[in-house]
């Protein structure tokens, strides 16, 4: 495992466990962890700290678990002599891990270069201050090149996601008149476990972040009925922008899905359960799909505490979620052990039923 040294902001300390699971997954060792007050703002103190913790141990890079400045990064790597990664690059690491499709890796090389831009803008700026001789990620080599290549390399980039876009609404429109059913849901709250369940598939699982980085397609036939279930990319809190960009294509099979089943782990304490569903449900309103039909899955209730069962049904209940959201039914199963499933196919059916115009032929019976 790579050793790094972690920056963490004030206002990312109540997320400890979060950062941990994802240092995990992309491989780090966290050999030191220094609070900071802001992430946009390092004391000469903290500066000196960090300096005196790198001459004790030797890291690979340091990670900035927030949004700093690139006036900061920069900062942080001409006195530390170090690479410097933010929260944002952390994560398209991971995505970079388990990309498997030609456009899952443009998709992340896009978003990539399109996070470091303003960085290096401000090594471009630094430069002809002569603060800084040359850019320390790619080789110590003029920034102002490299900066020219990002951008010519973002248009190519562009260029070949839309050639796959349009093959992709290819494919959509041979899928028209089949109901489709997108299974959403936070990183490791039981996406894939239920799509293997409800579909007979066996895709990878795991408690780590993003195993599922492209979407699944399998269709399944119930009461006479075909219906493609859809395994999407899991949801963060706080997703950076560049993310949701960079997966659009992704992201716009939910949106133009039939149905949605949002999957929930109401193991996790109450305040984690309705903090990610309220980060869930922003990302589905940023596109677009909070319009779609939505069928809330609290997933794991075989770990789970009736107390807590119990509030977060009392909140889904409420008024304000039925109003604000297009919830039609919040229903308790565990994907682990098929438990209540058949009431959540038998829900799946009533609302893509709605449309009568849908038919379907073949393929798997649900629970094969």
């Amino acid at each position: 495992m790579g050793k790094v040294l972690v920056i963490v902001p004030r206002s990312e300390r109540d997320n400890m466990d979060e950062l941990l699971a994802l240092l995990d997954t992309a491989g780090y060792d966290p050999v030191h962890i220094v609070p900071v007050r802001s992430e946009n703002y390092i004391s000469r103190s903290k500066l000196n700290e960090i300096e005196y913790l790198l001459g004790e141990t030797d890291v690979d890079r340091i990670v900035f678990y927030g949004n700093p400045k690139p006036s900061i990064v920069s900062r942080l790597m001409k006195v530390t002599g170090k690479d410097v990664i933010d929260r944002t690059l952390l994560i398209l690491e991971i995505f970079k891990m388990h990309a498997g499709s030609k456009e899952a890796k443009i998709q992340i090389e896009l978003a990539r270069l399109k996070h470091i831009i303003p960085l290096v803008r401000e090594l471009v700026r630094r430069k002809r201050m002569g603060e800084m001789p040359g850019f320390m990620g790619p080789g110590m080599y003029d920034v102002e090149k490299y900066y020219r290549h990002i951008k010519a390399r973002i248009t190519r980039l562009r260029r070949e996601l839309a050639r796959i876009k349009t093959r992709r609404e290819i494919m959509r429109r041979n899928r028209r008149g089949i109901p489709s059913v997108a299974i959403v849901g936070y990183a490791s709250a039981g996406k894939t476990s239920l799509f293997n369940k409800l579909t007979g598939e066996a895709k990878p699982v795991g408690e780590e972040y993003f195993t599922t980085l492209q979407t699944k397609h399998k269709s399944v036939k119930f009461k006479g009925r075909k219906i493609v279930f859809i395994d999407t990319v899991g949801f963060i809190r706080n997703v950076p922008p560049e993310i949701i960009e960079a997966f659009h294509a992704t992201l716009e099979e939910t949106a133009s899905s039939d149905l949605i089943i949002f999957v929930l782990d109401v193991s996790e304490p109450f305040e984690k359960v309705m903090q990610k569903l309220d980060a869930g449900l922003s990302v589905l309103s940023r596109i677009d799909a909070d319009t779609v039909p939505l069928v809330i899955a609290l997933n794991k209730i075989d770990r789970a505490r009736a107390s807590n069962v119990r509030r977060v049904r009392e909140e889904l209940d409420s008024i304000v979620y039925r109003e604000t959201y297009n919830v039609s039914a919040v229903i308790e199963v565990s994907a682990l052990t098929g438990w209540n499933l058949d009431r959540l196919v038998d829900t799946v059916y009533t609302e893509i039923s709605r449309d009568e115009s849908l038919e379907g032929e073949e393929i798997i019976a649900y629970g094969a």
